[in-house]
């Protein structure tokens, strides 16, 4: 069986460096969805597999296996932004081309949020489709800025559930909202993949401090976190935050004005080995997503062996068995986080 996998992957991961414009050559990692789940299905099933990546990144078109896997670049040269206001057109024609030339059996598209899934229909290949961010949820906590791109999305995001058959869901909340678009729809629960390293590597030395890791951006609720923090009574506790985004400046004046600019820390963003290494530093995990559907980070801190407060937002609840590995909390409840905060540390 011939299987092609279309997604968001740096090709900075896969492809060697001089295969990659300059600009795209630092702060990449392979997402978990490449090293935890590919190698290990081409290792245990005896399909062939193709992950195709066509990217401005690329330079020349290149052809890669790593690990049992094969990675086809294909340059592309438009901007991506135009290619999302004209509804994954113009990279769809391109990505049918390298498709045709592997001829699956199968299509798999890694979320539909990014245009992932309305490149793979276009295919006229069989598809199925992992459900990740989903838009619906999402549109109401964007920026104005970006709402007109976020609308053509939504729309590809719309029409590619209601055509697609096949799914898989991380867990029970996506799986309904699959179901409530698109009724006679297939769809099969099975949880992200986790990378070895978290396991491998965990040492945790459960220090004072408290970690999230995530995008700077209104979704991923930062400034409850760092609310939350400065309410805690454990005035030698940090608060580390590994990311970056369009509120770092914001978020690091938040942080300034209620007297705990000193003891919270930005990295920016850490390959995996430094993140496993702050992970083994801290002693609380926290999660503040306003909506999520199944955050990697969270499945990784467990592994580690780090408790974790997460929201009750989207399908978080689902990963935190409440007093056992960690605590809910309301989305925004900074509060009830602040206390969460010092019983854990």
């Amino acid at each position: 069986m011939r299987i092609a996998f279309v997604g968001s992957l740096p090709a900075a991961a896969v492809f060697p460096i001089e295969l990659v414009r300059e600009h795209y050559r630092r702060g990449n990692h392979p997402a978990p969805w490449v090293q935890g789940l590919l190698p290990a299905l081409a290792a245990t099933s005896g399909f062939k597999l193709r992950v195709i990546l066509v990217q401005r990144a690329i330079l020349r078109p290149c052809l890669v296996e790593r690990d049992g896997v094969e990675y086809q670049g294909v340059p592309y040269h438009l901007p991506e932004r135009s290619n999302i206001r004209l509804f994954h057109l113009p990279k769809s024609l391109v990505y049918r081309t390298a498709l045709r030339q592997f001829q699956p059996d199968l299509v798999h598209a890694f979320g539909m949020e990014t245009g992932s899934g309305t490149i793979a229909l276009r295919s006229g290949f069989p598809v199925s489709c992992f459900v990740q961010g989903i838009l619906e949820k999402l549109y109401p906590l964007f920026p104005p800025r970006a709402l007109g791109e976020v609308a053509a999305e939504r729309w590809c995001e719309s029409r590619a559930v209601r055509r697609i058959r096949w799914f898989v869901a991380e867990n029970e909340w996506a799986r309904e909202w699959v179901l409530s678009c698109n009724p006679a729809a297939r769809v099969t629960l099975i949880p992200h993949s986790l990378r070895n390293d978290f396991l491998a590597k965990a040492a945790p030395t459960y220090e004072k401090r408290v970690l999230s890791v995530g995008g700077l951006t209104r979704i991923k609720g930062m400034d409850t976190i760092i609310k939350a923090f400065a309410r805690i009574k454990d005035k030698e506790a940090k608060l580390c935050l590994v990311g970056t985004g369009p509120l770092m400046q914001e978020l690091k004046k938040l942080a300034q004005s209620l007297g705990v600019g000193e003891r919270v820390e930005f990295t920016g963003n850490l390959d995996t080995e430094r993140v496993i290494a702050q992970m083994n530093r801290a002693s609380v995990f926290v999660v503040a997503s306003r909506v999520d559907t199944s955050p990697n980070v969270l499945s990784e801190a467990h592994a580690i062996g780090l408790p974790v407060i997460g929201t009750k937002g989207g399908g978080i609840p689902e990963m935190i068995e409440e007093g056992l590995d960690g605590y809910q909390v309301e989305v925004d409840g900074f509060e009830e986080m602040a206390l969460r905060m010092d019983h854990l540390l």
